[in-house]
């Protein structure tokens, strides 16, 4: 039986790979995150879960994450992937997912934090807090770039 997480921790990260879903792996490993089993879920954040560091987990462990991504095998291409994150003391929080290319990871991380405010406003919510990861990747062969909130119990 699933439980409500109590805590998350986000992370970020990029690579490079002789192929795309080596890159993929390595950025996920530069994060963390790469001896995990990663379940993606939506964007819900749970009212009273608070930010975390990530803790050692056994690898294998059966992970729920919001997770946004991008690879590209195109030399001197920007990529760049982003969460924004609204925390609400009043009620449950959001979160979104934004990866897009030929933007830098600063753009990136404000417009993932527009995102998440506009999914509040359009649900009557109130963020008390709002905040972003994003990795950003100059694509040399092959690259990625991840931004993960992993839920914790």
């Amino acid at each position: 039986m699933w439980r409500i997480p109590k805590k998350f921790a986000l992370v970020s990260a990029s690579a490079e790979g002789p192929f795309e879903l080596v890159a993929l792996d390595n950025a996920l490993r530069k994060a963390g995150v790469g001896e995990l089993n990663l379940i993606p879920v939506s964007s819900i954040l749970p009212k009273g879960c608070v930010l975390s560091d990530l803790p050692s987990l056994q690898p294998g462990t059966l992970t729920p994450v919001v997770m946004a991504k991008i690879c590209s095998s195109t030399p001197g291409q920007k990529i760049a992937a982003a969460l924004g994150v609204a925390i609400s003391e009043d009620s449950h929080g959001m979160i979104s997912e934004y990866h897009d290319i030929g933007v830098t990871e600063k753009t990136a991380g404000k417009t993932a934090e527009a995102m998440v405010r506009y999914m509040m406003e359009e649900r009557d919510l109130k963020p008390t807090k709002v905040i972003s990861v994003s990795a950003g990747h100059t694509v040399r062969h092959h690259g990625a770039a991840v931004a993960i909130a992993v839920f914790l119990p």
